[in-house]
């Protein structure tokens, strides 16, 4: 499958480099036009890269994030988080409240500057 959208990548970033009408041309005859035609692939390749990335690439991806994370919170979230409190009441400790903590931090974060130096003394 790795190799499958392998090749479909390169062959769209190949295909988007230059035009189809180039590849109806001759071969290039001296070494001139084979200069000429590697720099004019080299120029659009970068172009072509970035924008199968942004609009092939990312949008996947994105929507392969937001699918997961939904997926998380409508099924598996809770269910974990529920064995997760269990386990800690087995070891007879409390269970740590991260989003608490987090917010606390997030507080301490963002006092002044001038507030945390004089914390210190």
């Amino acid at each position: 499958m790795k190799k499958i959208i392998t090749i479909v990548l390169i062959i769209n970033i190949a295909l988007a480099s230059f035009p189809l009408s180039a590849l109806a041309q001759e071969a290039p005859q001296t070494m001139e036009e084979a200069k000429v035609f590697g720099l004019n692939l080299l120029e659009r390749l970068p172009n072509a890269i970035k924008n199968v990335w942004q609009n092939q690439a990312l949008p996947i991806w994105w929507n392969m994030w937001v699918w997961t994370k939904g997926f998380w919170e409508r099924t598996l979230g809770g269910w974990v988080e529920n064995i997760w409190q269990k386990l800690w009441r087995l070891t007879g400790k409390e269970t740590p409240d991260v989003k608490n903590e987090f917010q606390k931090e997030k507080q301490e974060m963002q006092k002044d500057l001038w507030e945390r130096f004089k914390e210190l003394f």
